[in-house]
C-alpha cells in the first residue's frame, strides 16, 4: 500500500493554537482572535483515525455573536488552503516587493472581508495540519464522497465547539474545491435520498467556486464538458492570454473578448458543426481570424479543421517568438521554451511562510509541519460517487432547496486549466435559476486573485455578496490602501 505519509517526524498531540489580535483595515481598526483547532475522526475502536484541521478568524468586538460565517477550502485534491489565507482573503498575507513577487514576510491585507464576516480555513485530511493516522482507513477520506462527508462533519464540529449553528453560512472553494464545495452542500443538506444519511439540514446563504472544476472527469482527465470542443471552452482564454502579451496597447482588451465571443458564437461553433461538410473556404478564412484571436499560426488551424489538439500546442506557440512559453495556471507567466517546464513551480513561498511566520503569529506550537500540497493523494483519489448525481446536479439541487441561496462564479481570464469559455457553457446550461448566480471574470490565472486589479475586485464582489449587495461602509470611511497595509 502507498503510505500517504511516508516519513513520520512528528507526533499526534491535539493542535490547539490561539491569538489575539488587531488590525488596521480599510473600513477602520477591528480586534479578533486566531483559533487553531484539531477536528478528530475516530474508528469503531474509539481510536483517531484521521484529523481535519482548521485555522479560524473570528472577529471579538462585533456585538452580533451570530455574524457570517465562511468555509474555505482549496483544491487539489490534495492541496492545502494556505494560497487562499495568505494571498487572498488573509487577514494575513505574504508581502510583495515593490514588483508584486511574493517576499519571506507577513503584510495585513487591508481588503479582507474579516471585518464583515469569520473565516474557517478548512485543511482536509492529508494536507496542511491535517493528517491521516491510520493508512487503512485512507478510502473514507480519500473520495469525492468521503471528502465530502468528512468535510461536513468538520463543519458540523466547528459549529459545535464554536455555538455557531444559527451563523449564515457560505462556502467557498476553489479548483477541485468547487466540487468539494457541491458535494458538501448535499451533505449538509436533508434530503432522504441522498447524501448523509444523518440528514444535517443546515443551511447555506452563499457558495463562492473559484476556478470551477464541475467537469472534471475521472476517467480521462477532461476538463471541459463532452458537448464542447476544446477549443471552444479555450477560446476565451487564449485570446485574454494572447491579449496580455501580444496585443496589449494596440487594443482594449473588453472590446477584443467582446469580438471573440461573438466570433465563436456566431462564426466556429456553426463550423465545428458543420465538420467535414464545411466549405475549404470557410475554414480558411476561419483559421485566419483564430490566428488574430490567438496568435496562433492560421496553418495549423487549417490543418486541424478548426481544432485545437492540446491546449499545449497554444502554450508552446502564442510567445514562441520570444523563444517563450506560457503558463497553464496563469497564461500571463511565461518560462523558457526550451527549457523543462514546471507548471507547480519551483519555489513554494506559502511553505515557508506557513511554518516560518503564521505558525508563531497565531500562536501555534507544534511538531507538525504545514503541508501546502500531498501529491499521494491526487494519485490514490477515488472519483466515483454513490449516488449517480452530477457535480452539478448537486448545487442545483441545493440551490432548489435553497432559493435564497446565492452563487458567485469566479473565473480567471487567463487561466488555461478551467476555461473561461467551458464555465460559461456549464452554468448556462445548468438549469439553475439565473436570479441565484453571479458569473464574474477577473483578469488573473487560475487563483482569481493573483493579479491586483483581480483580487480587489473579486474580495469586492464576496464583500457584496456577504452584504446582500449593500454597500455597508462609505468610501469616505475608507483608509488609503498605502496607509493600512502594513508589513510585520
Amino acid at each position: 500500500m502507498r503510505k500517504f505519509q511516508p516519513y513520520m517526524t512528528e507526533s499526534f498531540e491535539r493542535l490547539n493554537g490561539m491569538a489575539s489580535l488587531e488590525m488596521l483595515l480599510r473600513h477602520g481598526k477591528i480586534r479578533a482572535e486566531a483559533v487553531s483547532e484539531d477536528h478528530v475522526f475516530y474508528d469503531e475502536s474509539g481510536a483517531p483515525e484521521a484529523i481535519i484541521s482548521t485555522i479560524s478568524y473570528l472577529r471579538i468586538d462585533d456585538e452580533n455573536s451570530q455574524r457570517p460565517v465562511m468555509f474555505i477550502w482549496n483544491g487539489g485534491p490534495g492541496s492545502a488552503t494556505s494560497m487562499l489565507q495568505l494571498e487572498c482573503f488573509g487577514p494575513y498575507c505574504i508581502s510583495k516587493d515593490a514588483e508584486e513577487k511574493l517576499t519571506y514576510g507577513l503584510a495585513i491585507e487591508s481588503d479582507t472581508i474579516l471585518d464583515v464576516c469569520d473565516l474557517v480555513y478548512v485543511d482536509p485530511v492529508g494536507v496542511g495540519y491535517s493528517r491521516l493516522i491510520q493508512e487503512k482507513a485512507a478510502p473514507d477520506y480519500f473520495s469525492v464522497d468521503g471528502d465530502a462527508r468528512s468535510t461536513a462533519f468538520a463543519i458540523a464540529s466547528w459549529l459545535k465547539n464554536h455555538n455557531r449553528w444559527n451563523s449564515p453560512l457560505y462556502l467557498c472553494g476553489e479548483s477541485y474545491g468547487t466540487i468539494r464545495a457541491c458535494r458538501v452542500l448535499s451533505e449538509l443538506g436533508r434530503d432522504v435520498m441522498y447524501g448523509n444519511r444523518m440528514m444535517l439540514g443546515i443551511p447555506v446563504e452563499g457558495v463562492i467556486l473559484i476556478g470551477s472544476a464541475l467537469s472534471l472527469d475521472a476517467g480521462n482527465g477532461r476538463i471541459f464538458e463532452p458537448a464542447l470542443e476544446l477549443l471552444t471552452a479555450a477560446l476565451p482564454s487564449m485570446a485574454a492570454t494572447h491579449w496580455y502579451h501580444n496585443r496589449k496597447g494596440q487594443c482594449d482588451r473588453e472590446v477584443f473578448l467582446k469580438n471573440v465571443w461573438e466570433f465563436e458564437k456566431r462564426k466556429l461553433i456553426p463550423a465545428l458543426f458543420e465538420g467535414d461538410d464545411c466549405p475549404a473556404e470557410t475554414v480558411q478564412s476561419l483559421a485566419r481570424e483564430l490566428a488574430n484571436y490567438t496568435g496562433m499560426e492560421a496553418a495549423y488551424f487549417e490543418k486541424t479543421r478548426l481544432h485545437l489538439r492540446d491546449v499545449e500546442d497554444f502554450m508552446t506557440q502564442v510567445v514562441s517568438h520570444k523563444e517563450k512559453r506560457v503558463d497553464l495556471f496563469d497564461g500571463r507567466m511565461t518560462s523558457p521554451l526550451a527549457g523543462t517546464y514546471n507548471a507547480a513551480g519551483d519555489d513554494n513561498m506559502s511553505l515557508s511562510v506557513m511554518n516560518g511566520l503564521l505558525a508563531a503569529q497565531l500562536g501555534i506550537e507544534t511538531d507538525r509541519i504545514y503541508y501546502t500540497g500531498n501529491l499521494n493523494i491526487n494519485a490514490a483519489w477515488d472519483y466515483t460517487v454513490e449516488d449517480g448525481k452530477s457535480h452539478m446536479d448537486c448545487l442545483k439541487n441545493a440551490a432548489a432547496r435553497m432559493p435564497e441561496m446565492k452563487i458567485l462564479v469566479a473565473s480567471g481570464l487567463y487561466d488555461l486549466c478551467t476555461l473561461v469559455g467551458n464555465t460559461r457553457y456549464q452554468f448556462s446550461n445548468s438549469g439553475i435559476d439565473p436570479k441565484q448566480m453571479i458569473l464574474k471574470e477577473y483578469p488573473g490565472g487560475h487563483g482569481v486573485y493573483s493579479s491586483k486589479e483581480g483580487k480587489t475586485t473579486f474580495l469586492k464582489d464576496v464583500r457584496a455578496l456577504i452584504c446582500k449587495q449593500k454597500e455597508i461602509f462609505s468610501e469616505k470611511d475608507a483608509l488609503p490602501l498605502d496607509e493600512s497595509r502594513k508589513n510585520l
